[in-house]
C-alpha cells in the first residue's frame, strides 16, 4: 500500500511544481525572485528523487531486490543528476541560455539544487525504504 501512497504524493507533487513553474513564467517570478529558481530546482530535485524510488523499487516494472544503502543512493542521487545534467543540456541546445549572473554560474546551482533535494528524499526515506523494501519484497507486490 505504501506504493500507492508514495504514487499519488510524487504525481502532486508534479502538479504543483508545474503550477509553481507555469506561475513563475506568466508573472515573471523567476526574473522577480532571484531564489525562486533555486526552490523550484531544488523541488525538482525532490520530485525526480521520489519518482525514481517509486520506479525502481515499488512500482513492480523492475525486479530489483532490497538494496543496500549504496545502492539506493546511486538510483536516487545519481539518476536525479543525470536528469538534472540533461534538463541542463537541453537548456543550452533549444537556446535557454540567458541569466544575469552567467549560464555556467546559473547551470551549477540549478544541478546542486537537484542535488540537494535529491539528497533530502535520499536521507529521509534510506532508512524507512530499506525497511519497506526488505518486508515488501518486490516480487510479493
Amino acid at each position: 500500500m505504501y506504493r500507492n501512497k508514495l504514487l499519488n504524493f510524487v504525481a502532486f507533487l508534479g502538479v504543483f511544481l508545474t503550477a509553481l513553474h507555469t506561475s513563475a513564467l506568466v508573472f515573471a517570478l523567476y526574473w522577480r525572485w532571484w531564489w525562486f529558481d533555486l526552490l523550484t530546482h531544488f523541488l525538482g530535485g525532490v520530485f525526480v528523487a521520489l519518482l525514481l524510488l517509486w520506479f525502481f523499487f515499488f512500482s513492480g516494472y523492475t525486479r530489483v531486490p532490497a538494496p543496500r544503502q549504496s545502492v539506493l543512493f546511486l538510483a536516487l542521487v545519481g539518476g536525479t543528476l543525470l536528469i538534472g545534467v540533461g534538463w541542463e543540456a537541453f537548456e543550452s541546445v533549444v537556446g535557454l541560455t540567458w541569466s544575469p549572473e552567467g549560464y555556467w554560474f546559473d547551470t551549477i546551482v540549478d544541478v546542486c539544487m537537484d542535488f540537494i533535494g535529491a539528497l533530502l528524499v535520499y536521507v529521509c526515506t534510506a532508512k524507512r525504504a530499506q525497511r519497506l523494501l526488505t518486508s515488501e519484497s518486490i516480487i510479493s507486490l
